[in-house]
């Protein structure tokens, strides 16, 4: 279930306004929209600031503990084993676990950086397309099923799958945030739940923007 996972002055006075003749225009009152708020602008970061930006155990759900067997750079497997335009130059994970048996459960988080956000975005863009027609694929010998999942809109673009497997379901959600692709995700063999991989997702995007957007 593991490897499924895987941002006065003021001028001198104006002179009074004479009133408006008879049958002319009163001059508008418009208010003047407000500018558009700026992009934010990411730093790239090395490989101990990327994954101190990974969320801590505090910030799990009550029960789970760090599962350092689970903590790795992440897998180069992909959905259907679409060929990545651009590939992650820096990637951290980091995993926690819950019970055990057939009540394990397992939390997965991933920021995987690419050298600028063009780069990130090409990669997100080509998974989703592939997620839009991969419903069936093979990993680490098993038969795996996948089927888009609803997620809230999170970074610039986001998107979850549900993920089918003999050993139980895993939810992963993935947003575009700059030049990282963040991944959160969950899988139990009896359980797995949408609404905390929501929020999960949420919570990394905002760890990882917190350290990343510059000044």
């Amino acid at each position: 279930m593991a490897t499924s996972l895987t941002l006065t002055g003021c001028g001198p006075e104006s002179p009074r306004p004479e009133p408006a003749a008879s049958g002319a225009s009163a001059p508008s009152t418009a208010p003047t929209p407000e500018p558009s708020p700026k992009a934010p602008t990411y730093k790239i970061l090395d490989k101990k600031a990327l994954t101190k930006a990974l969320l801590p155990l505090s910030a799990m759900p009550t029960g789970y503990s760090e599962d350092e067997s689970g903590s790795s750079d992440g897998s180069d497997k992909t959905f259907c084993d679409y060929r990545q335009p651009y590939t992650a130059k820096i990637k951290v994970s980091r995993s926690y676990q819950k019970g055990g048996g057939l009540s394990a459960q397992l939390i997965m988080l991933s920021l995987r950086q690419h050298a600028s956000p063009e780069q990130a975005k090409a990669s997100f863009d080509k998974m989703a397309k592939t997620l839009e027609t991969c419903r069936k694929d093979t990993s680490d010998g098993q038969k795996v099923t996948y089927a888009l999942m609803n997620l809230p809109g999170l970074g610039e673009r986001s998107l979850g799958v549900r993920i089918e497997l003999r050993g139980g379901t895993a939810l992963q959600g993935f947003a575009l945030v700059g030049p990282t692709l963040v991944a959160a995700g969950t899988a139990g063999v009896l359980n797995a739940d949408a609404d905390e991989v929501a929020d999960l997702l949420g919570k990394q995007v905002d760890g990882y923007s917190s350290v990343a957007v510059e000044e």
